[in-house]
């Protein structure tokens, strides 16, 4: 059995204040909650935030993907209780999606990632300001309206639109080491016509999968921290939690304008990424 005092002064936490410990769990607790309201698992966001407190890229990888599945259990449970995932989808678009994952990594020596990703940018830029046009305009002209939450018939072409969706996102995640669940929300909405509530629990599940298979490779190469995980974890969990609530208290515009403004904040942090990609 490892002495608590040796886990402890291996891990990152012990060269940062008690001051840094609290911001740090309370930033955490603030991406998770946005995660949890929103269907996103925001890694794009927690990533760059551990690196800014000084945690080792490797370990911050690590410790972002861990985080990014324990908050999406607690909030893709209660997406789950209110009935606001389409398991079809997520078998349909997860199971292409590790398929296209691996295709992607293979392939990912040969492309470009930096213009991988700045498309991705341009792609959640456009996605975001689509959502918020959208939400403002119904506002103006249905307001009190609110669309049924279903989930459109499984025909034989929107099977295929499914798979082709999930396989397509599943090579660009797997060429630039993204599981992209920001670009799978727009394509939930907008490609496959899904409401925005049963879109947002259906990516929370799709992202948990995608998630721990990431996590396992981490887990193997013993890129964890085990209290870091248990903190970030635990506050996570708890945002995760209450911002998957919110989303049950919100209407349909609401929805759509708060993926908007997500997908806005959070294609800067991909621009970054493929600025610091470039040239390769």
């Amino acid at each position: 059995m490892i002495p608590l005092l040796d886990v402890w002064s291996s891990s990152p936490l012990s060269d940062l204040s008690t001051v840094e410990i609290v911001l740090l769990s309370s930033l955490a607790f603030g991406v998770a909650y946005v995660s949890g309201m929103v269907g996103m698992a925001l890694g794009v966001v927690r990533f760059p935030l551990l690196i800014a407190f000084g945690i080792s890229v490797p370990i911050a990888a690590g410790v972002n993907l861990a985080v990014s599945v324990v908050t999406a259990v607690t909030s893709g449970l209660e997406h789950w209780k209110n009935h606001r995932i389409a398991f079809r989808v997520v078998l349909l678009i997860g199971v292409p999606s590790f398929i296209g994952a691996f295709f992607g990594s293979l392939a990912s020596d040969s492309i470009r990632a930096w213009i991988l990703l700045s498309i991705i940018t341009l792609v959640l830029l456009w996605s975001g300001l689509v959502a918020l046009a959208r939400a403002l305009r119904t506002r103006h002209t249905e307001k009190g309206r609110d669309e049924s939450i279903q989930v459109p018939l499984p025909s034989t072409r929107r099977l295929i639109l499914e798979m082709t969706v999930g396989f397509l996102i599943g090579v660009l995640g797997g060429a630039v080491g993204l599981v992209l669940g920001t670009v799978r929300m727009p394509a939930l909405v907008n490609v496959l016509k899904l409401h925005p509530a049963i879109a947002i629990g259906t990516n929370t599940i799709i992202g948990l999968l995608v998630g721990a298979s990431g996590f396992v490779g981490k887990l193997i190469n013993g890129d964890v921290d085990i209290l870091l995980i248990a903190l970030l974890g635990t506050t996570g969990m708890v945002g995760s939690y209450l911002g998957a609530r919110r989303t049950g208290q919100m209407n349909t515009n609401n929805l759509r304008l708060a993926i908007g403004i997500v997908l806005i904040i959070v294609a800067p942090f991909m621009g970054v990424r493929a600025a610091i990609e470039f040239p390769n």
